[in-house]
């Protein structure tokens, strides 16, 4: 069986992508980005942006989801729709042996959170006033997290965690599978006249290129990608599981599998069409940054922003 590296999940032995709708691509024709100083703290952008003050008995995960996203937008994050904690274990009970499973209730909603095209801007401001020592984004993240725990009312008995850093560790792509915020592409996906070919001739290339054996997810590869999980194990709610994502085409998942699995490092296999609006693609400066895996020339590249009048 052809198996490809993942550069994002794994399941069952099978190498499989997930790729987000809409997928934000890298504009890399497009001028530097314009940093506006000073930013508001995290706080402050929080409480003027929505009050979860507001949110009404019984729970509702569709009022949920739009204060959470009211009050993630200044930060440039996002959330993603609703799911249950119960989809997510059963998924990983088929797929992992119920690895990463989520201590809660089957019925309780959880979240994931992402971050979006100018999410290095917060980066950057958040570097520029704390001076972080160790991970800068980690860094941001943390700080916008802790005060989103700050914000949620006590009685949602909410877990806000970080999932590039843990513990608890959470499977967040099976996550975005279950919820309908990703699509699942795997080889097996490409069909039609020509695609046994494909498959055959991408297998070849990646033995010349590479172990075949060699599995996990390079972390490089996530960084526009999940930031977090929030779990309400009081906010219970029956919720229809919705459909599985479908929205590449033959040649998109063409392309996109073998940009990853023969030169990841590029994150070409991040771009979707030309046609792709222009504000939802990474400005150069994004992209180079976050496929700097090297802390110390991301410190020295914040540092250079920090110069800015």
């Amino acid at each position: 069986m052809l198996q490809f590296d993942a550069p994002l999940i794994c399941l069952q032995g099978a190498q499989v992508l997930r790729i987000q709708q809409p997928l934000f691509s890298t504009n890399r024709k497009s001028k530097s980005l314009a940093v506006s100083w000073p930013l508001p703290s995290f706080a402050t952008m929080g409480t003027t942006s929505s009050s979860f003050s507001a949110l009404q008995d019984p729970f509702d995960a569709t009022q949920f989801q739009q204060v959470l996203s009211t009050w993630l937008a200044p930060m440039r994050l996002e959330c993603s729709h609703p799911l249950l904690v119960g989809w997510y274990n059963k998924a990983r009970a088929e797929t992992a042996d119920g690895t990463q499973s989520i201590e809660g209730p089957d019925d309780a909603v959880a979240f994931a959170i992402y971050s979006v095209p100018q999410f290095l801007e917060v980066v950057v401001e958040h570097y520029a006033r704390e001076k972080p020592e160790r991970d800068i984004v980690d860094g941001a993240t943390n700080a916008i997290l802790g005060e989103l725990r700050n914000q949620l009312p006590s009685s949602l008995d909410a877990q806000v965690i970080n999932t590039d850093v843990g513990p608890p560790y959470f499977h967040v792509q099976t996550i975005g599978a279950v919820c309908a915020e990703d699509q699942h592409v795997e080889a097996e996906d490409v069909k039609g006249e020509g695609s046994a070919e494909w498959r055959e001739d991408l297998e070849d290339r990646l033995e010349e290129t590479r172990d075949p054996k060699m599995w996990g997810t390079e972390s490089a590869m996530r960084r526009y990608a999940y930031r977090a999980l929030v779990v309400l194990r009081n906010g219970k709610q029956a919720l229809e599981k919705p459909e599985p994502l479908e929205f590449l085409s033959i040649e998109d998942k063409k392309r996109v599998l073998s940009e990853y699995n023969l030169r990841h490092q590029l994150c070409l296999w991040r771009d979707l069409s030309e046609s792709h609006p222009a504000d939802r693609r990474y400005s150069p400066d994004e992209f180079f940054f976050f496929t700097e895996t090297s802390p110390e020339k991301r410190r020295c590249e914040n540092d250079h922003e920090d110069e800015q009048p």
